[in-house]
Parts: structure tokens; sequence; C-alpha cells
């Protein structure tokens, strides 16, 4: 086996997730102040100045750099390059084992045939439509969470209407289908409704245990894994999801923590270490 095309792959994903970060970067920052998310471009927080191409590379540029403005040689937060390097870490990581692998960690989808249900191997396109359909949903719960983290409140309007409407027209994007067999478009949109439904009545419920400043939030972010994924994987990340609130709650009530940590960043990684291990963890659930 010629490993030299899986390593390009492997660094294209990685460098893929990356830009993406550096997006996010924009984003979190812009977003919730109003700003503009293209004017005016990149530039040095502390004299404005724009920041040139190849000073712009993702992770790299920042040590290269040694973290300061090539101009006024202001600070940047080393925060800029962390979340590019966790978006590629992300990006890598899913790509391998949800891409490179076939499928191989998702659950076979049940198609009707006559006298009963069959569960074909995922095609090639299905399979690159669920992964973008992932990364999607991966990259806004990475935005929410430092969004939360930078004490904003935090929105799904856009990235909703992709999670709701896109399996409407593809059934294919919800692995675990919700009625097995049902591949119409009006069963997508159901299968996404519900999960937002139950996720958002979930994020409700555990919020309780969830700082003030944290509980609306949490309802949208464990929402948007029943739109994305559904209502069975949503139940299940919601069980580590009390035992990791309960335990905040305990440190802010000790002491111990003031703020606590923002549960978005729980929720991101319950939702990625469940689309890591989909087709196993599945069997979890009783019914």
């Amino acid at each position: 086996m010629n490993k030299l095309p899986t390593l390009l792959w492997a660094l294209w994903l990685f460098a893929l997730g990356a830009a993406i970060g550096s997006f996010l970067n924009v984003v979190v920052y812009r977003l919730p102040r109003g700003l503009s998310l293209i004017r005016p471009g990149s530039h040095c927080p502390a004299c404005g100045h724009p920041i040139r191409w190849y000073d712009n590379v993702p992770v790299a540029s920042w040590f290269l750099l040694r973290g300061r403005c090539r101009d006024c040689r202001g600070p940047i937060s080393a925060r800029y390059p962390l979340v590019e390097a966790v978006s590629g870490g992300m990006f890598l990581a899913l790509g391998w084992v949800e891409l490179l692998s076939g499928g191989a960690n998702l659950p076979a989808r049940a198609v009707a045939v006559p006298g009963g249900l069959v569960y074909p191997p995922v095609s090639s396109g299905e399979l690159i439509g669920v992964f973008a359909y992932h990364l999607l949903f991966l990259s806004w719960l990475l935005a929410a969470a430092l969004v939360e983290w930078d004490g904003h409140p935090v929105s799904m309007r856009l990235v909703g209407l992709v999670g709701l409407f896109a399996p409407a027209l593809w059934p294919a994007l919800h692995p675990a289908a919700l009625w097995p067999g049902w591949d119409v478009p009006l069963v997508g949109l159901l299968e996404g409704g519900a999960g937002l439904v139950v996720g958002m009545a979930i994020g409700w419920l555990v919020g309780r245990l969830a700082a003030p400043a944290h509980r609306q939030n949490l309802g949208w972010t464990v929402g948007s894994v029943g739109l994305f994924l559904g209502v069975q994987p949503v139940a299940l990340v919601a069980v580590p999801l009390v035992a990791v609130l309960a335990v905040d709650a305990v440190l802010r009530r000790s002491g111990v923590v003031r703020r606590g940590v923002p549960p978005g960043f729980a929720v991101l990684i319950l939702s990625f270490a469940w689309l890591l291990a989909w087709n196993h963890l599945e069997r979890l659930w009783p019914f």
C-alpha cells in the first residue's frame, strides 16, 4: 500500500481545518460585535496594519513571528494558533476515521426494499456529504464554545437552517434514522426537527446544573447535537454531560472555581468523541 497519498490527504485535511479555524477566529470576534466578516481584512489588533498574506498562514505564522505583529511588535494572542490547530486536528481525526475509512465509524442506514429493510454500504457521494455535514457541525460547536467563553450569547440561526433543511433534501445525512427505511424529504426534516426539540429540552433540563450565564447557550448547543446527529445520539451524549456539569457545579459551590468552564466545550468534546466511535457507541442505546 502506498502511504504517500494517505499522508497527503492527512496534510490536506489538517490544512483545511486550520484554515477554517482561522476563519472561526474572525467569526468569534466580529459576529457578536455586529462587525462585517469580510471588511476590513485581517489586521493587527494593536496597530490596525493589514496582515500580509505570508503572515496569515494558519498556526505557522504565529510561531514564525514569535507571537508578535511584524509592524508594531505588539503581542498577538496564542489563542489564534491554538484554535487553528484544534480545528485542523478535528478535521484530520474525523477525516481519518470517517472519510478515509469508508465510513467505518458510522452506523448503517436502513433502506426499504420489497420484503423488508437492507443496510447497504455508504456510497462515496453520501460519505462526502455526511463528512461535510459533520464538519459544519463541529466547526459551529467550536465557534459557539469560544463565543460563550467570551461571555456572549450563542446564536445558531444560519447553521440551524442548514442543519435542518439539508437532510430534508438528502436524508442520508442522518445515518441513525429515526424512522428506518423512510428516505423521503419530509422524514429528513422531521428527524432533524425531532432531534432539535429533544436536544433543547435536554439542554434546558441539564442547564440547571450549569452556571446561570451559560444556561441559555446550553439549550442551543445541546439542541444542535440532536439536530445534526439525531435523537439517540443526543440522549446518550447527555449522560456524560450531566456528570461534567455536576462536577463543575460542585467545584463552583465549594469555591474552587468561580466562573466555571463554559459547557459548550464539554458538548464539543463529547460530540467529537461520539462521531469518532459512533458505530460502537450506538450499541449502548437500549431500544
